[in-house]
């Protein structure tokens, strides 16, 4: 495995710190899948993610392909809305995420500040 995550139970939202390095989709859909678990066992759906220490080596196809399976899932019907802080280094990835994801119904956005995307989960 090349991340890693920690999760706090939030009174009103569950945080996820994840570290390391997703290199493919399939990694990527194994690391949504855990916090999508971990979510549902804490009945949480507002999901706030620091990804500032996670690299995402991800291609455009990698990324579509993430969010095409994310949608065959159901995940969008699930009510999630999840807000992600990343790195710099990620923000071309980050924004096609955001942008895939969003086309496919999902409520998910990216940020490059932590304090900036929880405001917005709290939207």
């Amino acid at each position: 495995m090349t991340y890693q995550h920690q999760f706090i139970d939030k009174d009103d939202y569950l945080l996820c710190n994840s570290q390391g390095e997703i290199l493919d989709s399939d990694c990527f859909l194994k690391w949504a899948k855990q916090v999508m678990t971990v979510a549902s066992e804490l009945g949480h759906t507002k999901i706030l993610f620091d990804n500032r220490s996670l690299n995402l080596n991800l291609a455009s196809l990698d990324v579509v392909t993430f969010a095409k399976e994310l949608e065959e899932m159901g995940a969008a019907l699930l009510g999630l809305r999840m807000a992600v802080a990343s790195s710099s280094d990620n923000y071309e990835t980050s924004r096609l995420v955001e942008t895939s994801l969003t086309n496919r119904s999902a409520s998910y956005k990216s940020f490059s500040e932590l304090s900036e995307a929880k405001e917005w989960l709290f939207l």
